[in-house]
């Protein structure tokens, strides 16, 4: 009966489903505290991985407060290895009790792989075919046109992954640039807001034409078999790239609107996945005339505002668009990388502190804006710290984990940080209308969180300022009309120490690290 359903509704080189201008599935989800897994051999494979960030129903594992993931399916590993090779480690991760997974797609086999040298130099990293039509009537007692091979490969993978994965991300940065054209703004030569990537531009080698192909293909084929699923745009970095897919088609001539084409690329992803590394992306650096340089904010608030700067960048371009709930439905958000290092390197910020600070200032926060789900970069160091030789292998959850044996994994202190958080945060949701009341000072910062049983909990701290420094200092003051009696105070290492303290009164001290405070009924 679907592939009836499919003859009727899919016909050749259209989409007659609805698409992400007519709806977007609801996704009312607990707040996702996720992270990137890795790749760490020989004892650490995908499901101890899992199993050590989330922790295991038998306690053996006691986790980190980890309750999503964002693991590959990648397509020249699946032809290689099989479709269901990867499918006892997803029944793992649900058995455990990690929910709503990203799951990456893309990336072709070299036979699925497009040969066309689109500039002239690199082949492309698109899959070849694209332009097939997706659906060929059941021709081979199948809906899918089997020489469409990015189609087959969403359309087996959907089949037997389906309920095991909520969000499908369409490829991991696409935007990845290799000109210096992604950052220019508008009137410069060769910006993207006005010009659209041309393959030498992006890692991809390909016209973008073919990686709103790559959404779209995507959305059809895994709307068919899991409509209740999410397709996401694949971990975007840059604004006008995402404006690009949004003001193009799929058509490969110049993404101009046809009947074979009729819509943007902004129709084939409910979810606006972005990665943001505020340490490196200016967030933390301001230029100034007055010095004829850079004025720097390198500590862990200035960092988290960058966080939400660029998504709000973000939704500047949806928003022009019309994914607004006015003109089309709004997208769900997720970032599926982000972080900054507990070390420095070169005029980068880092420390253990700011880290701790930064990834806990981030969890609430983003459940202030609205965002579904965070995926910290990453499990573990990516290389052990006597080697290390960037800051990026100070971003793990665990110390690097080559050739560590299975329960001699060593956490690092962010990973207190966010065990912490997602224990006192469990069960609750972001509540507005109590953090309004609570009238928190410009110079200090928080939100209140209401758990099922109607209590709620409180995150405040006071804003850092200085640049390298997580000193600062502050007071709040419970409104009169919502004084509790009586606090509890956790610190960000509740995890680890399992100690609180009472907090009498109604004015509580704060620094630059947040404090958890629940009423002591």
């Amino acid at each position: 009966m679907r592939y009836l359903f499919l003859l009727l509704f899919l016909p050749h080189g259209a989409c007659s489903q609805p698409t992400a201008q007519d709806s977007v599935p609801c996704f009312d989800e607990p707040f996702g505290y996720g992270v990137n897994l890795g790749y760490f051999p020989p004892h650490f494979e995908d499901k101890a991985l899992a199993a050590l960030v989330h922790g295991t129903p038998d306690g053996a594992e006691a986790g980190t407060g980890i309750n999503t993931i964002r693991p590959g399916l990648y397509a020249h590993f699946l032809e290689q290895w099989g479709y269901d090779a990867r499918l006892p480690h997803f029944e793992y991760y649900k058995k455990i009790g990690l929910d709503n997974i990203v799951a990456i797609i893309g990336f072709p086999s070299e036979k699925q792989r497009d040969t066309i040298l689109y500039d002239l130099k690199n082949p492309s990293a698109l899959f070849r075919n694209l332009y097939e039509p997706i659906w060929d009537n059941g021709a081979n007692g199948t809906p899918i046109n089997e020489n469409n091979p990015y189609a087959v490969y969403v359309w087996k993978m959907a089949r037997m992954y389906k309920g095991l994965i909520k969000i499908w991300e369409v490829w991991n940065e696409p935007d990845y640039g290799l000109q210096g054209n992604e950052w220019k703004a508008k009137g410069q030569p060769g910006n993207w807001w006005e010009n659209n990537p041309t393959p030498a531009e992006t890692n991809l080698h390909a016209p973008i034409f073919g990686y709103i192909r790559t959404l779209r293909i995507s959305y059809e084929v895994i709307k068919s078999i899991d409509p209740q699923a999410l397709v996401a745009v694949g971990g975007l970095g840059w604004p006008p790239y995402l404006d690009a897919i949004c003001r193009n088609t799929d058509n490969p001539d110049n993404g101009v609107v046809k009947d074979e084409f009729p819509l943007k690329g902004g129709a084939y992803f409910d979810c606006m996945s972005y990665h943001c590394y505020p340490h490196l992306d200016n967030s933390t650096r301001q230029w100034s005339n007055t010095l004829n340089g850079f004025k720097y904010t390198r500590h862990s608030d200035a960092a988290v505002a960058g966080l939400w700067q660029k998504k709000r960048d973000f939704d500047v371009v949806l928003n022009k668009h019309g994914f607004d709930n006015r003109i089309y439905p709004k997208k769900h958000w997720i970032c599926t990388e982000y972080n900054v290092p507990r070390k420095r390197f070169g005029e980068y910020m880092g420390s253990d502190l700011a880290q701790i600070n930064f990834v806990i200032k981030s969890l609430v926060t983003a459940q202030v804006q609205g965002v579904a789900q965070m995926h910290l970069y990453s499990l573990a160091d990516d290389q052990p710290e006597a080697t290390a030789t960037g800051e990026f292998a100070y971003m793990g959850l665990f110390k690097n984990l080559n050739g560590v044996k299975k329960g001699a994994a060593e956490p690092n202190l962010e990973a207190f940080a966010v065990h912490t958080t997602a224990l006192l945060l469990d069960s609750t949701r972001y509540d507005s209308i109590q953090t309004s009341r609570l009238n928190i000072p410009k110079d200090l910062d928080g939100a209140a969180f209401k758990k099922t049983n109607g209590q709620f909990v409180y995150v405040l701290w006071a804003r850092t300022q200085t640049d390298l420094e997580e000193t600062a200092q502050g007071s709040f003051t419970f409104p009169a009309n919502m004084e509790p009696k009586k606090l509890r105070k956790y610190a960000w290492d509740y995890s680890k120490t399992r100690q609180s303290e009472v907090q009498e009164g109604k004015t509580v001290l704060l620094n630059g690290s947040p404090v958890f405070l629940v009423p002591d009924l």
